[in-house]
């Protein structure tokens, strides 16, 4: 079965364009400096993964009102706000083909922009009713903050540990998604039950989603991808295709591969590193894992009533690992 997101998100179609006029006139000031990062960020957002699943848990649990923009603005602001930090961190030119903001702008200006898309996140939030959603999503914040600090402190050096690994990845990617699932349950009035079941699918499907970047990193498109290859290599990042690669590989091939992302840069170092991680199938490896994932998330949604929305997040659980192949 062929899948994309145009399809997938049909449910939540007119609510993704409502969100795209919704972010411009949260974020327009009079001031044109402003203005230039704000269209700029605006212009080259991605695929809205989260404010959809927002969306689709929301229309998955009966709908909800006007709140389920403010939710889906917040959450896609926070993952925007964090790209531009990471862009920082990593140095990077590049993010979906595009110049970064610190490449343009310079790293001062580029994390003062993040934090104002933080605090008008924050804004966006505050307005919604339901008690228990702002701290959800401050709590993901905390958790995505505290998974930075943990990658910055690991750094690029060589290990064998996925139990840190998954600690990072948890906090950085899937806790955001699994706020986004529960908050739009929550504002849809779901039942407690009902919103620990898509706050468990978000979790999952957040986990599969990352493993499965992460896997692509070192064998996907960059056009597709939305950075170049090996990007993450280059940023000294340990990722789990690597981590399996270490672990199974001979003592000789380990020593190479500890050198090769220590140092990895250029396209000879990324095509060794590339093709001593195939030796040990650490891409295998990994994609075998992101499935375990995404079956975890998908028998989550058994307790979800069945909708258009519950299907499409069921046909989000399958795509992701269809866009590895």
């Amino acid at each position: 079965m062929a899948f994309d997101l145009e399809q997938i998100y049909r449910p939540v179609a007119a609510d993704l364009q409502a969100l795209n006029l919704l972010l411009h006139r949260e974020l327009a000031t009079d001031d044109p400096f402003i203005g230039e990062l704000v269209g700029h960020v605006l212009a080259t957002r991605g695929k809205l993964v989260r404010p959809a699943l927002a969306l689709l848990a929301a229309g998955a649990c009966g709908g909800a009102d006007e709140q389920r923009l403010w939710l889906a603005g917040t959450v896609e602001l926070i993952h925007i706000a964090s790209l531009i930090h990471d862009d920082v961190i990593d140095a990077a030119d590049l993010r979906r083909g595009t110049a970064t903001v610190n490449m343009l702008w310079g790293n001062q200006v580029a994390v003062l922009l993040g934090d104002y898309l933080f605090a008008t996140a924050f804004d966006l939030v505050s307005r919604i009713r339901h008690p228990e959603v702002a701290p959800t999503i401050a709590q993901a914040a905390v958790r995505m903050s505290q998974a930075e600090i943990q990658a910055v402190k690991v750094g690029g050096e060589p290990h064998e540990d996925e139990v840190t690994y998954f600690e990072i990845i948890e906090g950085k990617t899937a806790m955001l998604f699994s706020a986004a699932c529960r908050s739009g349950a929550l504002i849809a009035g779901a039942s407690e039950e009902t919103a620990r079941a898509l706050a468990e699918f978000g979790l999952q499907w957040g986990m599969c989603f990352q493993i499965t970047d992460d896997a692509l990193d070192l064998v996907g498109d960059p056009e597709a991808l939305g950075k170049p290859i090996g990007s993450d290599i280059d940023a000294g990042k340990v990722t789990l295709p690597v981590i399996a690669a270490l672990r199974d590989a001979s003592e000789e091939d380990r020593h190479r591969l500890r050198a090769l992302v220590r140092r990895a840069s250029g396209d000879g170092a990324l095509q060794e590193l590339r093709t001593l991680v195939d030796r040990y199938g650490g891409v295998r490896y990994a994609l075998d894992v992101a499935r375990r994932f995404a079956d975890r998330a998908t028998a989550a949604l058994a307790p979800v009533p069945d909708s258009q929305a519950k299907d499409s997040l069921l046909d989000l659980a399958a795509f992701v690992l269809v866009r590895a192949r």
